[in-house]
């Protein structure tokens, strides 16, 4: 009965995420990588480096399957399938691990808190933020959690089951995992640890800390084979060898040795045969993984030997500069030293001129001389070490363990190669030229560059230093001053607050915390080191009580206390996955800031871990309620109780506050924004597109649904490499590149060596010659297309010395094909890509398309307004352009070419990448509406207006502030459109968590509608009553009081609410809202705010009179500013204790002398409330004599009561 039960809570916890997951999965292709993917399945064509085969095919086969009309949804179902199977895998994997310490479920108490538990927290993993993310839409990480949670399932069930023997089949089947999951992530490699703590503890009795570190540092030498030994090293050891006849062999060996293992005989001629085999076998491992660690390719001593050139030469004029500099002529010079480096330096030339001469016909042992000293000897013990290890140590030991370690080992590693051989896909696929080819991996040179991910650079794991060296946009200035030089101190605080905290543990928080909106006030802000906002200037954040309490997070840490507890062997197994695939994967990978996006999918590994905990908290709870309740019924009757509150409180409250943000039902966005692009260009186009989101969906609609074909999509990132040239050239829609330069003409890979041969004929297209001079800013082009068209543009240098390579083709591809072809760029290409061809470039919506005449500085007369109206203009969604004459058929109809499906439905989620993108469509229409102000059409203007406001309401995607003030100002006001500008300014204000644009919103309703009901409202609505910080209160006043004409446009309230708590001030800030108070009174009367003034002024005399108010003068202006306010009888009482009791205001006492003389030349009558029996004489002249006992070499004092004596004496 209970293994049904645990039957059916497994089925469960694979068909209720299901459900979720394809109710809320993407109905098409989605922005970044999953148009690719779903393209490259599709056609099978080769994707990004390192590639993805085994996805491919799968997703091949399920784009070919009818379960939806999309076969971006088809190829989509991968992701929730996936996902669903690691939830419930996560299931078994929290029961196994239950069961170990408390038992196998036996009565319906252990069902509670072994199964239920599991199955709860199974369902609260799957609709955590990341794996909910990557379980709606086509990518590779849902299945390589699959593959992890595969992984470690069966080495559980491996361990469940081995007891008298090792039961191998489960161990072989986990390397065929693994083998698999390659070809999807490497990800998958990090469950070793896990897997090798596993097998150890289940098989060896005496556990120490030693031995746990020899298991680990094995699962590390794992890591090795496989990833450089395998997936690295096949490749290149091929390339080496210029021949697949080397994995032939060395696999055919490996292949014999496990049968001559598996049908080991007595027999000695076959035993020694055997022997031969395994140990041939080890050393084809051992050094396939040695060659791709330690053995250079003729490539890397080619650059070595360059660069050993370069630090010659360097080292010899920085020698001779020292020496200048230090005795400004060369008569110290050590000739020897500089004879040495000469000689060096000709030693090098020489052999790399033999070098060069050799490489092209280099063999692997030729290549080997060529390595140092230390690689050749390393390579001698491989060769003699191995066989003698084996042969004379290992196998005259008459263990039959050993020979079966062995064949394990070796099928593990032939399966592991099965596995990755899905590989070959690419490269196949790759000869026969599909379509989608990046970096076109069809030789043994470009498989391995396309293996080892050369495109995307060397990661600089461990070296935090430069990881602040690569950061862009500012963002250095976080960490540090300095850039090239951060100190030891300032790469920790990186390592730390960037790398850990804001990569790693605030993704960690998403999922079993909250997450906040960037909007929020829980942002997180991105600061530099003087607190200022920079760069991207806040990310979502963490929201502590998103889903009320965070019981997740504290059911996984009472989780890993009861781990611990009850087994800690299996918690230190789990441990190193939960380490493994998250902090360690931190530091290995040394991001810099910023990313292009989020990273948090790359660590649901991680989370993946810690919801094993969660479910082990749950059961530690319910343990607790059983053992305390004696009756079962009762303790199953509560326990029952609390899994239901636990369900309700936590995974259904977690559910139903995360759905929205992860239901992609009805988003349509990328899919639009693709056919928006390839339909805002003319037939036979070439479109310029800058990065994934905008080139991503046209391949996905171009090869997947067959949508204007005829266009030609040219990515300018990856126009700077040959083999995509090479197939802009060659793959339908062919371009008809017109190469000058010899190379290119003999091969087009010629132009990646350097970037000399694209700046020489850059400039030779621009009518110009390089010199090689340098720095240069920008280039003077005179590009002479044809007799009648010549376009004259600056074009900007790269780095102030070259031209790169898409900066030469964008010249060559204009020059040969602008007569023939029209050309646009779509308007996510940035200005610094348009290659300084921004008044050739008209506006027709979103592209921008080049045309022969200059067009006016002013943008708004430079937009083609016809064409931009009609493709901006909602189209029918009745009818797809597909082709050439759909859309000629399309423009002659004029009703419109766009497709904004859903874009204005409040039920559907958009993310902060869709909300920038939509900010391009109403740049468009500011564009459109500028155009017909000029021409006083202001009825048009109206009905753009409402377009607009239809098309992408501020209410469902937020207007980006500044494009919204710019609406303000160009639209609205000339309008005199109030009802938009209060909606647009109110807008702003709600729904932007930075300060400076609230500010400036209400300094610009402000602006518009003065004083009145609406702006007292405001300001009450958004700085008083909301938790606005007092600083940027007080700046809004500061701002304020220079602006204002008329006192009745400043909310009084609000003054008196910054007088009212200027106890939390600094002096400084004090001092800016008396500034501020005082700035408006010297326009108008304030009496009404007479008492709350006087108030901070005292604030600021008393607190402050003996720190930042030491300045007398100071202190006597404000004393007599006081006085102007309250009066001189008030000010007698408030000053008298501070100057007559206590010396302690110097500049009051002289306002307060100034009152009594005053009192005594006018006759006023000061002295009746105080001193009946005293005059003001003797008051005046005992309290200068106190302060001059105090302060005896105080001349201004002296002097102020020689001046008070000779008033009394005159009157």
């Amino acid at each position: 009965m209970y293994k049904k039960v645990h039957i059916i809570l497994g089925f469960l916890s694979f068909i209720i995420p299901f459900i979720l997951y394809v109710y809320t999965m993407a109905p098409t292709t989605s922005f970044w990588d999953c148009g690719e993917f779903i393209a490259t399945s599709y056609i099978l064509g080769v994707p990004h480096p390192p590639g993805s085969p085994l996805f491919l095919l799968l997703g091949n086969v399920f784009s070919n399957i009818p379960f939806f009309d999309d076969v971006g949804a088809r190829v989509n179902l991968i992701s929730p399938i996936a996902s669903a199977l690691s939830v419930m895998f996560l299931y078994f994997i929290i029961v196994k691990l239950i069961e170990e310490f408390n038992g196998r479920t036996n009565s319906s108490s252990n069902l509670i808190i072994n199964n239920l538990s599991a199955f709860l927290a199974a369902l609260t993993f799957a609709i955590t933020d990341s794996h909910w993310f990557n379980a709606v839409e086509t990518e590779v990480y849902s299945l390589s959690t699959f593959f992890t949670a595969i992984s470690v399932w069966m080495i559980l069930k491996w361990s469940s089951l081995s007891k008298d023997n090792w039961n191998i089949r489960y161990l072989l089947l986990i390397a065929y995992m693994i083998g698999l999951a390659i070809g999807i992530h490497i990800l998958n490699l990090l469950t070793l640890p896990f897997i090798g703590l596993i097998i150890y503890f289940k098989k060896y009795k005496n556990v120490s800390t030693y031995n746990i570190f020899i298991v680990l540092v094995l699962t590390v030498v794992a890591f090795i084979i496989i990833y450089y030994g395998i997936i690295l090293g096949l490749p290149d050891i091929v390339s080496k060898f210029n021949s697949l006849l080397i994995i032939i062999f060395g696999i055919g060996i490996v292949f014999l040795s496990i049968i001559f293992l598996h049908l080991r005989s007595s027999v000695n001629f076959y035993l020694q045969i055997t022997k031969i085999l395994s140990i041939l076998s080890v050393m084809f491992i051992v050094f396939i993984s040695y060659n791709k660690l330690f053995i250079k390719s003729t490539d890397a001593i080619s650059s070595q030997l360059s660069n050993d050139i370069t630090v010659i030469d360097d080292a010899f004029y920085y020698y001779l500069n020292e020496q200048e500099k230090q005795s400004g002529n060369y008569d110290n010079i050590d000739y020897e030293y500089l004879e040495d480096l000469k000689k060096d330096r000709a030693l090098i030339l020489k052999n790399q001129k033999v070098f060069e001469k050799k490489k092209n016909k280099m063999s692997f042992l030729g290549l080997i001389f060529w390595q140092s000293k230390a690689v050749i000897l390393g390579f001698i013990l491989l060769l003699i070490g191995i066989p003698y290890l084996l042969y004379f140590y290992f196998f005259n030991k008459k263990d039959d363990n050993l020979y079966l370690s062995l064949k394990v080992v070796l099928l593990c590693f032939l399966l592991i190669f099965i596995g990755y051989s899905s590989y070959a896909t690419i490269f196949i696929r790759a000869n026969q030229e599909p379509r989608i080819n990046e970096n076109n991996p069809n030789t043994l040179d470009r498989a391995v560059s396309y293996i080892n991910r050369e495109q995307y650079g060397a990661i600089q794991s461990f070296n935090p230093k430069s990881a602040i060296q690569s950061s862009t946009s500012g963002h250095w200035k976080r960490w540090t001053k300095d850039k090239n030089n951060p100190t030891i101190l300032e790469q920790i605080s990186y390592v730390w607050n960037y790398q850990i905290k804001e990569m790693y543990l605030r993704y960690f928080a998403w999922q079993f915390i909250g997450r906040s909106d960037k909007q929020s006030d829980k942002a997180w802000l991105i600061k530099d080191l003087d607190g200022n906002l920079i760069g991207n200037r806040s990310l979502d954040g963490i929201d502590f009580f998103r889903y009320g309490v965070p019981l997740v997070f504290f059911f996984g840490l009472i989780g890993i206390y009861a781990h611990f507890m009850n087994d800690w062997k299996r918690a230190l197994a789990v441990l190193s996955v939960f380490l493994a695939t998250g902090l360690m994967l931190v530091l290995y990978l040394n991001q810099y800031d910023p990313q292009p996006r989020e990273r948090d999918y790359s660590y649901v590994g991680s989370f993946f871990a810690f919801a094993i905990w969660v479910g082990i908290g749950i059961s530690f709870l319910q343990q607790k309620i059983k053992e305390f309740f004696e009756d079962l019924n009762v303790s199953s009757f509560i326990s029952t109780t609390i899994v239901c509150l636990i369900f309700m409180l936590m995974t259904f409250t977690m559910s139903a506050k995360d759905y929205k943000e992860h239901s992609r039902r009805g988003n349509y966005v990328a899919w639009d924004y693709g056919y928006n692009l390839l339909n805002s260009c003319e037939p036979n186009a070439i479109i310029f597109t800058n990065g994934d989101n905008d080139t991503f969906p046209l391949w996905y609609l171009q090869e997947v649904e067959k949508i204007r074909r005829d266009v030609r999509v040219v990515n300018l990132s990856l126009l700077n490499t040959p083999w995509y040239i090479e197939q802009l050239m060659n793959d339908s829609p062919k371009l008809n590149i017109k190469f000058n330069h010899p190379n290119l003409i003999e091969d087009i890979y010629n132009i990646e060596s350097d970037y000399l041969i694209s700046t020489e004929e850059g400039y030779s297209l621009c009518s110009k010659e390089f010199k090689g001079q340098i720095p240069w800013s920008t280039l003077d082009c005179d590009l002479n297309i044809n007799k009648t068209t010549k376009l004259q543009f600056k074009v900007p240098a790269y780095r102030q010395q070259v031209l790169r390579i898409q900066d030469y083709m964008i010249l060559q591809l204009i020059n040969d094909l602008f007569t023939t072809r029209p050309i646009y760029f779509a308007a996510t290409v940035s200005e610094s890509n348009q290659l300084g061809l921004g008044r050739y470039l008209q506006m027709e919506g979103m592209t921008y398309r080049l045309v022969s005449e200059k067009l006016p500085d002013n943008i708004i007369e430079s937009i083609n307004y016809d064409k931009m109206k009609l493709n901006l203009t909602q189209s029918t969604l009745s009818d797809t352009i597909k082709n050439i004459d759909d859309y000629k058929k399309e423009i002659d109809e004029k009703i419109g070419i766009y497709r904004y499906r859903n874009l204005n439905n409040d039920k559907i989620f958009f993310s902060d990448n869709i909300k920038r993108l939509v900010q391009n469509y109403r740049i468009g229409y500011l564009r459109l509406m500028q155009h017909q102000l000029n021409e006083n059409n202001f009825d048009e203007v109206s009905i753009l207006s409402k377009q607009l406001n239809e098309y992408f309401p501020i209410s469902v995607l937020p207007m980006d502030p500044w494009l919204g003030f710019e609406l303000i100002d160009k639209i609205y006001i000339p309008l005199q459109d109030l009802d938009n500008i209060e909606l647009m300014i109110s807008h702003m204000i709600d729904f932007n968590a930075d300060i400076n644009v609230k500010l400036l919103s209400i300094l610009k309703f402000h602006e518009i509608f003065k004083s009145g009901i609406k702006t007292d409202n405001l300001v009450l609505k958004n700085l008083i009553e909301k938790n606005v910080l007092l600083k940027h209160k007080l700046a809004l006043l500061d701002e304020l009081s220079r602006r204002i004409e008329n006192i009745e446009e400043l909310p009084e309230s609000f003054i008196i609410h910054l007088i009212d708590n200027s106890q939390e001030f600094s002096f400084n800030e004090k001092l800016i809202l008396y500034q501020s108070i005082s700035q408006i009174g010297s326009k108008f009367e304030i009496n009404s705010l007479s008492q709350h003034y006087s108030e901070l002024i005292k604030n600021l005399l008393i607190n402050h009179y003996n720190t930042d108010l030491s300045d007398v003068d100071y202190q006597k202006y404000l004393s007599d500013n006081l006085i102007l306010l309250i009066g001189p009888q008030d000010f007698f009482e408030f000053a008298y204790p501070y100057v007559v009791n206590n010396q302690k205001i110097e500049g009051m006492l002289y306002t307060f002398i100034n009152i009594l003389i005053d009192d005594i030349q006018n006759g006023s009558s000061l002295m009746n409330k105080y001193k009946k029996n005293e005059s003001l004489n003797n008051l005046g002249i005992s309290t200068l004599d106190s302060w001059i006992d105090k302060y005896p070499n105080n001349q201004r004092l002296i002097n102020k009561r020689n001046k008070f004596e000779s008033i009394i004496i005159s009157n």
